[in-house]
């Protein structure tokens, strides 16, 4: 027999201290995350509380869960990579509350920001690259407030987040090893490099929608992620239109362009031979938005005074501004100049040279004024209105009793307007002049004089206005912004009053726009923070017009120098580079131009040409009253991405130009050519040039009872469009197509609109709802050759 001898078994090879207390951070870390995204709910929750009267809350609330899963995905390896600061603490109890105290902070960050997207109207990015310290704190000290719904999610979500963590430290919760907390981070490391930032569902049409679907502390990372990088979202030059301003042969100055804006002001004034050139008075309404202010303004019109002036002035009702915050209104409005990457004026001494409105009127004559009641040097004002030539000044240091600080931001608009008249009054040269006048006073505090008594005339202005305020707590909530507006109108009455003593105000052109449209009051879609009015209004006006066609701050200083040189002498730069191709006052909806809007300092996202917005990769159509609608037109959608890429190199290549035109050429002034100039669309018109807007059920049926559905089509270019037939198309909730009705071919000639009325036919479907689409088609082929009004959700 042979003795069989047990071997002894092999040793276990026993884990190092360091590993065993980097494999229980990591596990920590894995396991405690439901503590944390428990926590999150709670924001969440507050979030949707806060906008459930704007959003479908009941359709978006499970997608903005999923974008929170998705960020704590996409952001998720940074935990694992900060799990060795945990490590070196040997009590569990103890690493928990570290991470509790980071997460807390985590909580914290994320109530702040949407606390700020809850005040700003956008979720904060990359803004805080834009400002200097000191206007970070003036903008934190004149308009911060924390709403106490939000005061009670924070504290329940620590709450919740520390119940919970208390509940990991248990013996009965399951714990996480450190290979799975490995594979995990690995898993979100490659998120991040592969996943989109978030997802927006068809039913997310609106631009509050989509604010509300982003994880807003994701979001912020992502933008200053972005920033650092330097990733601006442009690429190759488009290979777009030769005639936009940044298609120039010279890829040293590709906005510059010789001057051939047409006078579209001058056959609308009067011209009185012999007269000197007339004074500009420019006012800057800080705020001042279409949706409170003029005829047929969503909200109903806060400002009777304006309303009263529009009425004898040219309004134009489809303007925009060229910026989203007030960084760029001044080098929009009398540059029409690109934004460079904080908007041009913050290059202070760097800026490029070029011709302006107000210098091209400093070298002839003309003397500049600038009234505020702030600070002069926010976003860098003063040192560009010094470098265009500006004379005199009137800011926040030259204020005295009985004139009263309101808050940050300086001196109210009555005191305001008072220093300008009074200034206006004691100027006794005999030259003409360029007064610029910037309000503040509808800026968040809103704290101004007298504000009880603009308190009660809120409720008095709904009442005229037909609207039960007390019934409407949007109304009531934000009663102290509307007793703003109702200040500032009331201080622009005042001023009017006055400058109608002044001498030389028989020869005043006044423009009244504002900077961007108040961020505070709740917004339909992304283009209506840009969307402000513009009123030109003088004695010389020979009759008012309701203009609709489209125009921005950027057309203002071409058409005004156009008007100047063919009406009065002046004499233009042979070579500009204006952004802006001149004012159309044409009284039916068009829009001829491109422009490109910058929603805040580091935000440069957005795009409109012709008929269509692009909106952060997103398309719409554009429509009268600048009503959007989701455009699904992948060729429209190209080429508006190849303009606005060309754009953006254009504008890298400014921000680094030391003149945006050659200066050889662009000093030199000439006349107005006697040349015919006419005003031609330079902007995307859709294929055939064939839009629709105002989708809706007629009230009354069909001759066979169905429902009618009613429609406008309208022709944005300029030539006769192609053959069209009007389609409708009735989906159901699913998008199966459940029926259709055509029109007869039709041909629109430029400008011209056409009212259609087509049957909705469901033959045995059950009454309820579907969702209506209204195309221009190919006659032949049945395809969209035009912007079409698609999904309007409608009951049949």
């Amino acid at each position: 027999m042979v003795a069989v001898v047990d071997k002894p078994p092999a040793p276990v090879k026993e884990t190092g201290p360091v590993r065993r207390a980097l494999g229980a951070a990591l596990g920590d870390v894995l396991s405690c995350l439901p503590a944390l995204m428990l926590a999150w709910l709670c924001l969440r929750i507050a979030e949707t509380s806060h906008v459930a009267g704007a959003v479908k809350v009941s359709i978006l609330f499970g997608p903005a869960l999923a974008n929170d899963l998705l960020s704590l995905l996409r952001y998720g390896f940074l935990f694992v990579l900060g799990a060795p600061l945990l490590a070196p603490i040997p009590a569990r109890r103890w690493r928990l509350a570290l991470l509790g105290l980071c997460w807390s902070v985590l909580l914290a960050c994320q109530a702040g920001l949407v606390q700020y997207e809850w005040i700003a109207g956008v979720p904060l990015g990359a803004d805080l690259f834009g400002y200097t310290r000191a206007e970070v704190a003036t903008t934190v000290g004149g308009g911060w407030r924390v709403h106490p719904p939000l005061v009670v999610a924070l504290l329940s979500a620590l709450a919740v987040l520390w119940v919970a963590l208390n509940a990991c430290s248990r013996a009965w919760w399951p714990r996480a090893a450190a290979r799975p907390a490995l594979i995990a981070g690995a898993v979100s490391l490659l998120g991040f490099a592969v996943l989109p930032d978030h997802f927006a569902p068809p039913a997310a049409q609106s631009e509050a929608s989509i604010d509300y679907l982003l994880n807003k502390t994701a979001y912020f990372a992502d933008r200053n992620l972005a920033h650092v990088a330097g990733r601006g979202g442009a690429g190759e030059v488009g290979h777009g239109r030769g005639d936009l301003p940044w298609a120039g042969k010279d890829a040293r100055y590709p906005f510059a362009h010789a001057e051939r804006t047409p006078d579209t002001l001058g056959p609308l004034l009067e011209r009185h031979p012999g007269t000197a050139p007339p004074n500009l008075v420019f006012i800057i309404v800080e705020g001042l938005g279409r949706t409170f202010s003029g005829p047929g303004a969503r909200l109903g019109s806060f400002t009777p005074f304006l309303d009263e002036l529009a009425g004898r002035s040219l309004y134009f009702e489809n303007f925009l501004s060229g910026q989203g915050r007030t960084f760029g209104v001044l080098t929009t409005v009398f540059g029409s100049l690109p934004f460079g990457e904080n908007g041009l004026a913050a290059l202070g001494d760097r800026m490029p040279r070029h011709a302006s409105l107000l210098s091209v009127l400093k070298a002839q004559g003309y003397r500049l004024n600038f009234y505020s009641g702030s600070n002069l040097e926010f976003d860098n004002e003063g040192k560009y209105l010094r470098q265009e030539g500006v004379d005199g000044f009137v800011s926040e240091r030259d204020y005295g009793p009985p004139a009263q600080r309101s808050n940050e931001w300086g001196y109210p608009d009555g005191d305001l307007v008072d220093m300008a008249l009074r200034r206006q009054g004691q100027d006794r040269e005999q030259a003409p002049t360029v007064s610029i006048i910037q309000t503040t006073s509808m800026h968040d505090p809103f704290s101004f004089p007298d504000k009880p008594r603009y308190l009660e005339k809120v409720g008095q202005r709904l009442a005229q206005l037909g609207i039960a305020g007390n019934a409407n707590p949007g109304y009531a909530a934000q009663r102290e912004i509307f007793a703003s507006i109702l200040y500032t109108d009331d201080a622009l009455r005042r001023y009017f009053e006055g400058a109608a003593k002044l001498p030389g105000y028989e020869n005043t052109i006044f423009i009244i726009t504002g900077d961007h449209r108040l961020p505070e009051l709740p917004m339909d879609t992304r283009i209506e923070r840009y969307h402000v009015p513009l009123i030109v209004y003088s004695p010389m006006l020979k009759a008012p017009r309701a203009v609709k066609a489209m125009s921005s701050q950027f057309d203002l200083a071409p058409s005004l120098l156009a008007y100047l040189s063919n009406n009065h002498g002046l004499q233009s730069p042979a070579q500009v580079s204006w952004l802006g191709t001149g004012l159309d006052t044409e009284t039916s909806f068009r829009n001829l131009h491109v422009i490109p809007l910058k929603q805040t300092k580091t935000e440069l996202s957005d795009f409109v040409s012709g008929s269509v917005y692009l909106a952060q990769g997103r398309l719409y159509a554009l429509a009268d009253g600048l009503l959007t609608d989701r455009a699904p037109d992948g060729k429209a959608l190209a080429t508006a991405r190849s303009q606005f890429e060309g754009f953006l190199q254009a504008n890298r290549v400014a921000a680094r130009a030391a003149a945006l035109a050659p200066p050889a050429v662009m000093d030199q002034l000439a006349p107005y050519r006697a040349e015919a100039r006419e005003l031609r669309s330079v902007a995307l018109a859709a294929e055939g040039g064939v839009g629709v807007a105002g989708v809706r059920r007629a009230a009354a049926p069909g001759p066979d009872g169905a429902a009618m559905i009613e429609a406008t089509m309208s022709n944005q270019s300029t030539s006769t469009s192609q053959p069209f037939v009007p389609l409708l198309v009735i989906s159901d909730a699913g998008g199966l197509e459940v029926g259709e009705a055509a029109g007869e071919p039709q041909t629109l000639a430029p400008g011209a609109t056409l009212k259609v009325a087509l049957p909705a036919r469901l033959g045995k479907l059950p009454h309820g709802t579907y969702f209506v689409s209204m195309i221009p088609s190919h006659p032949e082929t049945g395809r969209s050759i035009g912007i079409g009004q698609y999904h309007v959700e409608m009951k049949l």
